[in-house]
């Protein structure tokens, strides 16, 4: 059988709803277009990777269960004008065209120039596709149309740009993963009457939108507390802990806030090479350090914590299961947990 038609039954058999619209753009768009790497991650409903950067960013193509859930609740019809913000290599773009047909236009916008020649490389056949490149987030780039009946936003951000909901038509909408790197909410965002109204769709976890921003690096101050924030309050319902170490953990995150929001994190350093003195000396790292010996007891079950498990409904029955690399620190140096950001698309 063919590998995607496989893949969509097993889908639907989970529940996954695609309907005979999705399914023919699925089995038009050949995902091996779109990425040279093996794709048999994709057909076992897993993120398929398009690009590696020289210092470790990656970008990829998301799970077929999640482009299905995207898809579905963007509610696309032929003629619609759609903009995608963050390429999927194209992939993403080439199953909207389909789905928006000739009299449709898909427009794909990305900050990355690299991302930006590989998605028009793989999407050249496209006719009502375009990709322009984004020099910056908060400013509308030229060319946008001033009415757009939908916006699909593939990678994390904390708010979508003013202009971007500026540009949603009466009754278009957005659909983003809002909230920091390690947690966010898929939000429909509608224009109603010049009101925008939310509808929860459902926590998941997204990369960034920008491939740079997946290169491996600690978290920043502010990034930092927020993880650590959330951790403490599932801590706080599920665990027995001392009123002191949450009295700590509280006042860690109110010192982390109290560093400047743009102050860059440190840099990291691997087995074998020497910290430089602009590392030891970096607030961040001062700080954790004096909370070093409690925190360093509680960090496994942080770690725990942060782990992402991903979920994976259209995987066949005799699928083994991946196992993360371990590749972060813990705040003693030694190599514990995940702090690179490099999560992949997931539905808990």
């Amino acid at each position: 059988m063919d590998p995607m038609l496989a893949l969509i039954e097993r889908l639907r058999n989970a529940s996954v709803d695609i309907d005979e619209r999705l399914e023919a753009a699925m089995m038009e768009v050949d995902v091996r277009n779109f990425s040279d790497l093996d794709p048999t991650p994709f057909f076992h409903d897993r993120p398929l990777v398009f690009l590696e950067t020289p210092t470790g960013g990656v970008k990829t193509i998301s799970a077929p269960h999640m482009i299905a859930s995207l898809l579905l609740n963007l509610e696309l019809e032929t003629g619609q004008t759609v903009l995608l913000l963050g390429s999927k290599g194209g992939y993403m773009g080439a199953i909207i065209a389909e789905l928006v047909g000739p009299e449709g236009e898909v427009i794909i916008l990305d900050p990355s120039s690299e991302v930006v020649e590989y998605a028009l490389e793989r999407l050249h056949s496209y006719s009502n596709v375009r990709v322009l490149k984004l020099d910056d987030i908060a400013i509308a780039p030229t060319g946008i149309p001033g009415q757009l009946s939908r916006v699909l936003i593939t990678g994390s951000l904390r708010q979508p740009p003013e202009w971007l909901t500026n540009c949603l038509e009466d009754g278009g909408f957005l659909i983003a993963p809002l909230g920091n790197s390690m947690h966010q909410t898929l939000i429909k965002r509608e224009n109603q009457g010049g009101e925008m109204l939310d509808t929860d769709l459902g926590n998941v976890v997204f990369g960034p939108v920008d491939i740079a921003e997946s290169e491996p690096s600690l978290p920043g101050p502010h990034e930092l507390a927020d993880m650590l924030e959330e951790a403490g309050l599932v801590i706080r319902d599920n665990f027995a802990l001392e009123h002191l170490h949450i009295s700590r953990l509280d006042n860690l995150v109110a010192n982390l806030r109290q560093l400047p929001e743009d102050l860059k994190p440190p840099k990291i350093t691997h087995p074998g090479e020497d910290d430089d003195k602009e590392s030891r000396d970096h607030p961040l790292l001062k700080i954790l350090e004096d909370e070093g010996e409690w925190l360093s007891g509680l960090w496994p079950l942080m770690a725990m914590l942060f782990d992402v498990r991903m979920t994976h409904p259209g995987a066949p029955d005799d699928d083994e299961p991946q196992v993360e690399e371990d590749t972060g620190r813990d705040f003693r140096g030694e190599f514990r947990g995940d702090f690179s950001g490099e999560h992949e698309d997931f539905i808990p």
